[in-house]
């Protein structure tokens, strides 16, 4: 059990210091021991305007809203299952992606 605990923090670590490199620049918080991350989007950028654009990539990410109790929207976003269950290169591929969409705006 040990093992696999270790492994599963090695594996989150490595893909948090994918996420710190491909969206660098940008304002995102994460912690090197779990599988998400969230991200301040840029201005003019919305949650839900970003999360559809990222969707018209082909690529998932959930709005911030969805896990606020506060329903006032906000410019933050959260990644997470692709943090987890994609292959390297393909989460690469993806946040290089998100990253410009983010810069070219809404």
């Amino acid at each position: 059990m040990e093992r696999l605990v270790e492994a599963k923090r090695a594996d989150a670590a490595l893909r948090q210091r994918i996420v710190a490199e491909e969206l660098d620049g940008f304002a995102v918080r994460a912690h090197p021991q779990v599988y998400y991350a969230w991200w301040e989007l840029p201005a003019p950028w919305r949650a839900d305007t970003f999360a559809a654009a990222a969707a018209a990539h082909g690529i998932a990410v959930t709005p911030g809203p969805a896990f606020a109790v506060d329903p006032r929207p906000h410019p933050r976003t959260r990644s997470g299952s692709g943090l987890a269950s994609a292959a390297v290169p393909d989460l690469r591929r993806a946040l290089r992606t998100l990253a410009g969409v983010a810069r070219t705006g809404p």
